[in-house]
């Protein structure tokens, strides 16, 4: 089971370098439609068989509250990640929007009573150090906002930020329901928000058939593997061993993110930044860690 986790942290970390190549070619939110359009079609027989086996399905109240979670966990976050990776890099990119955990050790206490530990409240601290200094690449005085990449760095920590929203908000309908129904659900509506907004921009979906042949081959990857593939796998890996272990192998994103984006796009990260990665993905091991238990 650690070799299958670690293939699906391989394959989520190919995502930055992947969507930074694509989208030279392509609008960022016609490609965010088709990684989610792609992504929940092949879930969709899941979704029957498990709705059949539920005695209880979600209300319409439900159904709604969990669409509306689609639009803030897959339509804002699907902005704030591609539009982040455009004007930022892959490297930030794969580290920026998974620092969830430090969003949720601030959020968790107000939206669902986690407490947060001493523990938490150092690797936060520690953790907002770090991205700081990834998104000004230790560049403290030329902070400007405009037409640099601390316009796209920002955009990857709002992505984290309302992807951390939605994990805590939705937990309770995975509680009651399972994975499979909340999260099919909040995908199908935001992948239509997300064709709704690129209807209004006139965004034509068919773009997709006028770019190359790798990078239409990059989006299919990017919607049936990485994104329903490594689903069902990450959650079937979740019977297998603690949520805290399974979540921990995230910390080998950034990590394999970086590597890739250097070896296929020859991003070269600077100090500043490789501390800044250093030091936040420390943060995120020092808030998941478990507390060691006295026998």
């Amino acid at each position: 089971m650690p070799l299958v986790m670690t293939g699906v942290m391989i394959i989520w970390a190919t995502f930055y370098p992947i969507i930074k190549y694509v989208v030279v070619d392509m609008d960022p939110l016609v490609l965010s439609f088709y990684r989610y359009f792609l992504g929940f079609i092949p879930l969709t027989p899941f979704f029957i068989s498990e709705l059949r086996k539920q005695t209880k399905r979600p209300e319409p109240g439900e159904i709604v509250s969990i669409s509306l979670l689609g639009f803030i966990g897959i339509t804002l976050f699907s902005f704030g990640l591609f539009y982040g990776i455009k004007l930022s890099t892959a490297i930030n990119g794969a580290l920026l929007t998974n620092t969830q955990p430090i969003f949720t050790a601030i959020l968790g206490p107000v939206l669902i009573a986690e407490a947060l530990s001493k523990k938490k409240i150092l690797g936060v601290a520690v953790g907002i150090t770090g991205m700081i200094l990834v998104v000004t690449n230790g560049n403290f005085k030329t902070f400007e906002l405009e037409g640099t990449a601390v316009v796209g760095n920002l955009l990857l920590i709002g992505a984290s930020l309302v992807l951390s929203l939605y994990s805590m908000l939705i937990k309770k309908y995975i509680i009651k329901y399972g994975s499979i129904i909340p999260t099919w659900i909040s995908m199908l509506s935001g992948t239509f928000f997300i064709l709704i907004i690129n209807i209004f921009r006139g965004q034509n979906p068919t773009q997709l058939f006028t770019l190359p042949t790798l990078s239409i081959v990059l989006v299919l990857y990017l919607g049936i593997i990485g994104t329903s593939l490594t689903y069902l796998i990450f959650n079937r890996a979740l019977i297998h061993m603690p949520v805290t272990t399974a979540t921990s192998y995230k910390l080998l994103i950034p990590v394999f993110g970086l590597y890739f984006a250097v070896i296929f796009l020859g991003e070269q990260p600077g100090i500043a930044t490789l501390i800044g990665i250093f030091i936040v993905v420390a943060s995120v091991y020092i808030i998941q860690e478990e507390p060691k238990k006295i026998l």
